[in-house]
């Protein structure tokens, strides 16, 4: 479970951080948002939870479709979040999605 918070707090800095501040490209921020939010917070969180006590790995289709969902969902919400941020980021000149 520690890897996967790892791995979502680093790709949430590559995201955020300068100089990488991969916000700053739509496609890397789109993949970045589905795949930390989407992915490994339901799926692989789900997981490793089973595997840390000691449950073997079988697939769930209920867990897929969640996961599948909240994929498309937090890629829909990869394309409006920066809508609010607008000022913010034309402020600090950090070119987004919604400042072009």
């Amino acid at each position: 479970i520690f890897g996967l918070y790892a791995l979502g707090l680093s790709v949430g800095g590559l995201y955020s951080v300068p100089p990488v501040q991969l916000k700053r490209f739509p496609i890397a921020a789109g993949l970045i948002i589905s795949t930390v939010r989407g992915f490994l917070l339901n799926f692989g969180v789900y997981y490793a939870v089973r595997e840390a006590i000691g449950v073997p790995f079988q697939w769930n289709p209920v867990v897929t479709f969640i996961a599948s969902f909240m994929t498309v969902f937090a890629a829909v919400i990869a394309v409006t979040k920066d809508l609010p941020d607008v000022a913010g980021d034309a402020a600090y000149k950090v070119k987004t999605f919604a400042t072009r």
